[in-house]
């Protein structure tokens, strides 16, 4: 069962850079929007419907 154990393994390295990848893309996209905000002077209040909007299950 080497064989077996061996795929094992590597799925579960293929799981973790998945989930590294998933968070930095995350990161990413929040400094993302922190940065388009200041350029266009947007702030919280104006963004917090939208952002409840897109959060519902349709």
């Amino acid at each position: 069962m080497k064989f077996y154990s061996e795929l094992k393994a590597a799925v579960e390295a293929i799981q973790q850079l998945v989930f590294a990848a998933q968070k930095n893309e995350r990161a990413n996209s929040l400094k993302e929007v922190k940065r388009l905000c200041k350029e266009f002077g947007f702030i919280t209040g104006m963004l917090k419907n939208s952002v409840a909007e897109g959060r519902k299950k349709k």
